[in-house]
């Protein structure tokens, strides 16, 4: 009964994505996703945890009784994932799948077009928010395909792609936008609108 809860439950939260494009909060996800079954790393969230538990009393063996927990839940949530994308293939089909992904990709730019009008961006900084978007885009797929050494090597992979798109991106908008296109492309992750702002100086 859980087990069939849980999946109906992802399924619009996975839907979501498929019709959303790769954004910058994506790799805040991948990161996320790591970083909680990497738990055993040495860390902020590791040192809180480890606080938390002192002080709450949790012994050595309880502890990683919670991290086994931790470990099976994340490959649950990744099956599910797995069983949800052969399922979407079935249904679909490959022209379903393909004019999915092209719906996707028409919101995705009439979503971006409009925030570039509203800002009144000119054509040079238009291009380059669209060269750093496709570059950072280019850069997700190749980590993705690619085989690190350890758990740290990949963390540290995502950091470097993350600082450099910032950089980018700090080029041409204010961190204002920044936010606002985070929320434009993946709606929900930031809590709330944040408003429409001028580009800056």
């Amino acid at each position: 009964m859980t087990t069939s809860f849980t999946r109906k439950a992802l399924i619009p939260t996975i839907l979501t994505a498929v019709l959303l494009p790769v954004s910058m909060g994506a790799l805040a996800g991948e990161k996320a996703a790591m970083e909680d079954h990497a738990s055993n790393h040495a860390g902020p969230h590791h040192e809180q945890r480890d606080e938390l538990f002192d002080r709450a009393g949790i012994d050595d063996a309880t502890r990683e009784a919670l991290h086994q927990a931790e470990i099976s839940h994340h490959d649950a949530i990744k099956q599910v994932n797995t069983d949800y994308r052969e399922q979407r293939q079935q249904i679909l089909g490959e022209d379903g799948m393909a004019a999915l992904k092209q719906a996707g990709d028409e919101l995705r730019e009439e979503r971006v077009t409009a925030l570039m009008d509203e800002w009144q961006l000119s054509d040079d900084d238009r291009a380059k928010l669209q060269q750093t978007r496709e570059g950072f885009h280019d850069s997700v797929q190749a980590l993705r395909a690619r085989d690190f050494e350890s758990r740290e090597a990949r963390r540290q992979a995502w950091d470097e792609l993350r600082t450099s798109t910032h950089a980018a991106l700090v080029e041409v908008l204010s961190e204002e936008q920044i936010k606002e296109l985070r929320h434009t492309m993946m709606p929900g992750r930031d809590g709330g609108h944040h408003g429409h702002h001028s580009h800056r100086a």
